[in-house]
């Protein structure tokens, strides 16, 4: 038997070894198996509802203390190879392989060889080391732009925690 054709057969034989594994613990890319929300439970949690009673709301003897939102924003350094299928997905809920996965193979490949030709277009535009921020959003288009971060100099009391008093030297 020639060189080629022990190749050939052994290409064939780990082709038809990998398509006979569709069967669990393997992982079908093209169906959803995520375990539901609904499916999602505890014993006690079980046992709780089972007791079918009305949930109580307690107050504290503390008085309420308001706490603001911190900022979202997200610092980073340029992302030259940011892609968009990436950041958004196909946006259809489920985790499977869609139509869309198809496309951005090609798509992904194409638009990455671009990017990697047009590095300096793209450093002269963001050089290294350049501050940017996103506002950590997962699920649209990308939106970097030149900028530091929300507060570099931000303490406890800018997230909601009261200044602790600090004991005095020597007692």
């Amino acid at each position: 038997m020639k060189t080629s054709a022990r190749l050939i057969v052994t290409a064939l034989a780990i082709a038809a070894a990998s398509v006979a594994c569709n069967q669990p613990p393997a992982v079908n890319p093209w169906i959803d198996d995520v375990i539901s929300e609904e499916a999602h439970t505890t014993p006690s949690r079980n046992g709780f509802l089972a007791a079918g009673r009305e949930p109580v709301v307690r107050k504290r003897a503390v008085p309420e203390s308001e706490l603001g939102l911190a900022n979202g924003a997200v610092p980073h350094y340029p992302l030259w190879w940011e892609d968009p299928f990436m950041d958004k997905g196909d946006m259809d809920g489920r985790f499977a392989w869609t139509w869309q996965d198809y496309l951005h193979m090609p798509y992904g490949l194409g638009r990455f060889i671009l990017n990697t030709c047009a590095v300096p277009v793209s450093v002269v535009v963001h050089p290294p080391g350049m501050p940017m921020v996103s506002d950590g959003v997962v699920g649209k288009n990308h939106d970097a732009k030149p900028g530091n971060a929300p507060n570099p100099t931000a303490t406890p009391a800018d997230f909601g925690y009261a200044a602790q008093a600090q004991p005095a030297a020597g007692t």
